[in-house]
């Protein structure tokens, strides 16, 4: 059973912006069917009003990027190099080393050189945060005015 918010309107658009917060982060990845891509979800925080967004771990990475200096963890690459099915083009395919060769030689590329931020979660955040903003806000606004009326019920309503 889902838990409720603890005020009417403001979760209401809580939940309107959870999936639109998620769908928009999505669509800036732009890879409808990569493992991220379906991994993407808005959740609502329990006992609290608000929601978070979750995703795979590699997530942040793809969003951050990575600077060029440290070697990475060759045996995620040799995972990423299986999980997306990578031909090597000029190592011999049929040698059982051969997936070490190719971790190792795109490890050292990221060492050297690093990895391009793509920035979708920022582009997403920065697209959908100003009009939610101001949702969240009227939404509590009349949250808090039925409350008020509640309380004072006998109060001069101007």
């Amino acid at each position: 059973m889902a838990t409720k918010y603890t005020k009417k309107h403001t979760g209401k658009v809580l939940d309107r912006y959870k999936r639109v917060l998620a769908e928009e982060i999505k669509r800036q990845l732009n890879k409808p069917s990569s493992s991220l891509s379906k991994s993407i979800e808005g959740k609502r925080l329990r006992g609290k009003d608000g929601f978070g967004i979750y995703m795979n771990d590699y997530g942040l990475n793809v969003n951050q990027g990575r600077t060029a200096g440290k070697f990475p963890p060759v045996d995620k690459i040799k995972d990423w190099i299986v999980r997306n099915n990578i031909q090597p083009r000029t190592i011999d395919s049929a040698k059982p080393s051969a997936l070490s060769q190719l971790a190792y030689l795109i490890g050292r590329s990221i060492s050297r050189k690093g990895i391009r931020p793509v920035r979708f979660i920022d582009i997403a955040i920065d697209r959908v945060e100003p009009k939610m903003t101001i949702d969240l806000a009227n939404a509590y606004m009349r949250d808090l005015s039925e409350t008020l009326d509640k309380a004072t019920p006998t109060a001069k309503k101007s």
